[in-house]
């Protein structure tokens, strides 16, 4: 692994020797956008604004250095990139070698003296030497929830928490494009070639973690794309949710009365429409005692370890390596029994063969939360059935589904928009709905506790009852102030 990254900061290196003091870091090549500001604030060395020209919303990045800081940042980026040596880099890993760099560019970024000044500085340095700062000054920024480049020479555009979907003028240089691609191959384990043009990676940015998918030629017709997650939007508590009107309290504490009844829950719904973060609210609000495993090829869950919570995660390939991989969901999937757990977090159920090994586990008994790529809860069980040739008994060991919207595409705002239970009617597999989006736009329970079927049950257990009655009380008591009893 020390070859490329070697290479490529020493090829910077040498290339800012030839013309030193030329070449412009990153945050001389940004420029300005149209329109009104409508709100402006910063993150050292950054400020970002929103501005508006019509229908547009724009979105821009812009130094807030003075002209002897960008002048002193180019030199530590120069001696750190000369003087650089792998070696130094122990264990050698992305958030290390980040680490190191920055620890250089301190002592050169000393004379001005400001300790927070020079430790902003001193980041930004580490990511212009390794050539990817651009993705640093978009990190920085905790409401920006993702961010894409379609093609090699468009421009980024990304979504943001309060403004939804804005356009920007930032476009990465082809020095930072490598830049990625390097990095990404050196720190996955395995090589982008012909056969295989797509990575997927997570990396940590000083508390900030980034789930980075990168597509190259000849599977990129533009011969570039790339999207990046934050994954900082999976702190929401299940309460934050309800408090922004995700979910109800009513249908919060539904949910968690049937996973703590041990009921299986799945949350569908399409692209960013909110399904981990829910996933990630929901496991969070469960009984710490709870043995989890997680199995997932991109680390998406809460790191939960410290608070004193049970969690075993196991990280397998991508689904994207197809017959390369060694480590495959599914093949831990149907090891999930020899762990013991009480609940089972498998990330995204992604093709055919995940899907048959998720039903597997499901029919031994195992239950927990997933996650599924559909536009309904329709589709999804339809999907299931008639695509990967589930059958219909195993349906039926679904319980719960929960579906994801996400009503304007160019908006933030996401919904629960709807929850089901999946029933047995005449020996079939049906839905039937317990709460859905009403006229209102609210989530409302639909049906009459005595219609839903809960474990095979006409009517609800009363202990799931009196179970959801309490945590609502709770959801509300903790929303409103009032005290708990």
């Amino acid at each position: 692994m020390e070859g490329p990254i070697t290479r490529t900061l020493h090829r910077l290196a040498r290339k800012k020797a030839a013309v030193r003091g030329a070449e412009p870091l990153m945050l001389e090549l940004l420029q300005g956008a149209e329109g009104a500001e409508v709100e402006s604030y910063g993150v050292p060395p950054f400020r970002y604004s929103i501005r508006r020209d019509g229908e547009i919303t724009s979105y821009q990045v812009l130094p807030d250095l003075s002209t002897s800081e960008v002048t002193l940042l180019r030199d530590a980026v120069f001696e750190m990139t000369a003087s650089f040596r792998v070696s130094s880099v122990v264990p050698l890993t992305f958030t290390r070698l980040i680490e190191v760099l920055s620890q250089s560019g301190v002592s050169r970024l000393a004379p001005l003296r400001d300790a927070e000044r020079v430790r902003a500085l001193s980041r930004l340095a580490a990511f212009e030497a390794v050539g990817i700062p651009t993705i640093y000054a978009l990190s920085l920024d905790d409401s920006v929830t993702e961010f894409y480049v379609d093609a090699a020479n468009t421009a980024v555009y990304l979504d943001h928490v309060r403004y939804g979907r804005c356009e920007t003028s930032i476009t990465l240089t082809e020095r930072e494009r490598r830049a990625v691609e390097t990095h990404l191959d050196t720190f996955k384990g395995y090589t982008m070639d012909f056969s295989n043009p797509s990575l997927k990676n997570e990396f940590d940015i000083f508390g900030r973690r980034l789930r980075i998918s990168l597509d190259l030629a000849p599977l990129a017709v533009n011969s570039f794309s790339l999207d990046v997650r934050k994954l900082t939007s999976n702190d929401l508590t299940l309460l934050d949710l309800v408090r922004m009107g995700v979910l109800t309290s009513e249908s919060a504490a539904f949910l968690l009365s049937g996973l703590e009844m041990g009921l299986n829950v799945t949350i569908v719904g399409e692209t960013g429409t909110g399904k981990t973060t829910l996933l990630n609210a929901l496991d969070e609000a469960l009984d710490p005692r709870l043995r989890r495993v997680y199995v997932e090829d991109a680390v998406e869950t809460k790191d939960l370890l410290a608070r004193g919570y049970h969690q075993m995660k196991l990280r397998v390939d991508p689904f994207e390596r197809g017959a390369e991989s060694s480590r495959t969901k599914s093949e831990e999937i149907t090891k999930i029994l020899h762990r013991s757990p009480d609940l089972v977090i498998l990330g995204e159920i992604q093709s055919e063969e995940h899907s048959r090994a998720f039903f597997h586990a499901l029919t031994a008994g195992v239950r927990g939360l997933q996650t599924f790529h559909a536009s309904s809860s329709t589709q999804a069980v339809r999907r299931w059935r008639e695509m990967h040739g589930i059958s219909r008994t195993s349906l039926l060991d679904l319980d719960i589904i929960v579906q994801m919207s996400r009503p304007d595409r160019l908006e933030s705002r996401r919904r629960v928009q709807a929850i089901s239970l999946v029933v047995e009617e005449d020996g079939e597999p049906r839905l039937r709905e317990a709460y859905a989006v009403g006229k209102n736009g609210v989530l409302q329970r639909v049906v009459a506790w005595e219609r839903l079927q809960i474990r095979g049950a006409s009517v609800a257990p009363q202990t799931f009852l009196e179970k959801l009655e309490l945590l609502q009380y709770s959801f509300d008591a903790q929303n409103t102030g009032a005290r708990l009893p």
